[in-house]
């Protein structure tokens, strides 16, 4: 540089304006102020007294005061567990080729919208023979499709429907009509029932001579259905006199409304047994205890065996106590020897009435439908019927079966 330029900027340089201003003084810092520490406390009720609130004040400063000994911190986050990063890749790819797809059709719809695309229209002929072509191989798709849509109308037309008619439907109701009307002359049988061996006798049961044994009546029908029988039993008073006399106070009814009569079987296990009379719950798990005593019964005795259909036995639980559920058995069953007592057997009555009950009941012991002891009653030494009462007690609800 010329030296005259060099003296000029020198000049230039030293001009006050240019000069760098001197640096600003540091601010002292202003002293920290700690806030105080302001804590919850109540007012003080009037009926305590000053120490006692002091001490009190004190204890909730020290507790306001305290550190957590456990770390109540959040724990650390690793991103790396949660974001797994193959899937990450994975959905990159895919995001990649989806953005190549779209870029490749925003070429061609910038490409058709500045060359101007073909519009094959009914009103323009088109310019060039590949052009009149495609218009001749459209129009004769168009009627093919034109002719398999006739041809379907056609078949519509012609069809005729799966479902009978009018008139057919009414031969075949008068048909039914008259097999109804000949099945009500027949009897009815609610379901197709087995056999039973019926000619299965024990001496051990007979009646001893001299010896006067009650009789009562069952009379069992399916709610909602047909009556299923009357059966008459006889009970074995010279041999279990106290399961006998429980047995006919519930025939009978009690004062307190506990009775036989409209309660259900509500077991049924088919071709074995069935089993009633909870006259608490009407469902197995109530058990009757008789007015005046603390304690249910226990079992009488196991003199006689389940050795004929039709025997009633009075249910023994595992404590030994007997709360007036009994069974009536189908076929002989040594299992309930020891267990059951055996108190009365059923003497007459409908000759398929244990087979229908049987029908009844499932394979895990459930009745398909309520069946119901509709009445019960009794027979007095001079041979007068007496009806029994109808139990009162309300039953806890259970499932409805549908």
């Amino acid at each position: 540089m010329h030296p005259l330029s060099t003296r000029r900027c020198d000049h230039l340089l030293e001009h006050p304006l240019l000069a760098t201003p001197p640096p600003e003084p540091e601010k002292p810092r202003p002293p920290r102020v700690r806030k105080p520490r302001v804590f919850k406390l109540l007012p003080r009720f009037p009926l305590l007294t000053k120490e006692f609130y002091a001490l009190w004040c004190n204890h909730q400063k020290e507790l306001q005061m305290a550190r957590p000994k456990v770390d109540a911190a959040p724990p650390e986050l690793f991103p790396e567990l949660y974001l797994k990063p193959r899937r990450l890749d994975y959905y990159a790819k895919m995001l990649e080729e989806n953005m190549k797809v779209n870029k490749e059709l925003l070429k061609r719809i910038n490409h058709i919208q500045r060359t101007g695309g073909y519009v094959d229209c009914w009103q323009q002929e088109p310019s060039s023979k590949y052009n009149r072509l495609l218009c001749k191989q459209r129009q004769n798709l168009l009627n093919e499709i034109r002719l398999k849509n006739l041809m379907l109308y056609k078949r519509l037309l012609i069809a005729k429907s799966e479902q009978p008619a009018t008139a057919v439907l009414n031969e075949m109701w008068k048909d039914t009509k008259h097999k109804l009307i000949l099945g009500a002359a027949q009897p009815f049988i609610l379901f197709k029932t087995g056999s039973l061996d019926k000619d299965i006798k024990d001496p051990a049961m007979d009646k001893p001579p001299n010896a006067y044994r009650p009789r009562v009546t069952l009379t069992v029908y399916v709610r909602g259905g047909s009556k299923i029988g009357k059966v008459v039993a006889e009970l074995f008073t010279d041999i279990a006199p106290k399961t006998c006399h429980l047995f006919m106070s519930l025939i009978k009814g009690d004062p307190h409304g506990y009775a036989y009569t409209g309660t259900r079987i509500f077991r049924i296990v088919p071709e074995l047994y069935c089993r009633c009379g909870d006259v608490t719950k009407d469902n197995g798990f109530g058990c009757f205890l008789p007015e005046g005593d603390s304690e249910p019964i226990g079992a009488e005795n196991f003199n006689l065996r389940h050795t004929i259909p039709g025997c009633l036995s009075m249910v023994v639980t595992e404590d030994n106590e007997v709360c007036g559920q009994f069974n009536i058995i189908f076929k002989p069953l040594p299992q309930f020897d020891g267990i059951h007592v055996v108190f009365g057997r059923i003497t007459q009555g409908p000759a398929q009435f244990l087979e229908r009950i049987s029908a009844l009941g499932l394979p895990l012991g459930s009745p398909c439908t309520d069946v119901i002891l509709s009445s019960c009653g009794w027979y007095s030494r001079s041979g007068a019927y007496h009806d029994g009462l109808p139990n009162t007690i309300k039953f806890p609800p259970r499932r409805v079966q549908k």
